[in-house]
């Protein structure tokens, strides 16, 4: 339970994160997707059902404070959730360069959902200028990223875990 919620609060912190202070960086309009990176950790690491909800609402929460259309993104992460748990079941994967592979390829994953799912409601006129640039820089910001996260979320979970241990 104290992992949960810590793993909740950390998104929320990467939600105020992403959504304000890192678009204030000399990036332009590319933005490491740090909730993404999150839902990743949370598919290959701690699949359950709280995982699932916390990809759920974080997805939405970025959606409260960033998207003209509420569900995208929450549409969007869980569906990336469940790309990388059921992928994560036929490969094992506890090296950093892979697991940033593996963030790379949910970026994608996540870019084809929110294109298809905004294909229902915004005009298709100007859909793909630039998509395809944006969402590689923007997948190869949160994979850069990755390993960083990761490690921080490892610790902080490896903490967690020896303070509920009995002495």
């Amino acid at each position: 339970m104290k992992l949960s919620l810590l793993f909740l609060a950390v998104g929320f912190l990467l939600v105020l994160f992403q959504t304000t202070i890192l678009h204030l960086l000399p990036l332009g309009p590319i933005v490491p997707d740090l909730i993404l990176v999150l839902c990743v950790y949370w598919g290959l690491n701690y699949p359950s059902v709280g995982a699932v909800l916390g990809s759920f609402i974080l997805g939405y929460s970025v959606d409260v404070f960033s998207s003209p259309l509420l569900g995208l993104n929450a549409f969007a992460m869980s569906l990336v959730f469940l790309a990388v748990y059921l992928s994560s079941r036929c490969i094992w994967i506890r090296d950093s360069l892979l697991s940033a592979a593996v963030v790379f390829a949910a970026s994608w994953v996540k870019a084809l959902a929110l294109l298809m799912a905004s294909s229902f409601f915004l005009t298709p006129d100007g859909l793909w200028r630039g998509f395809l640039q944006y969402v590689l820089l923007d997948a190869l910001a949160a994979a850069a990223l990755a390993p960083i996260l990761f490690f921080l979320l490892r610790r902080g979970q490896r903490y967690i875990e020896t303070a509920e241990m009995p002495s």
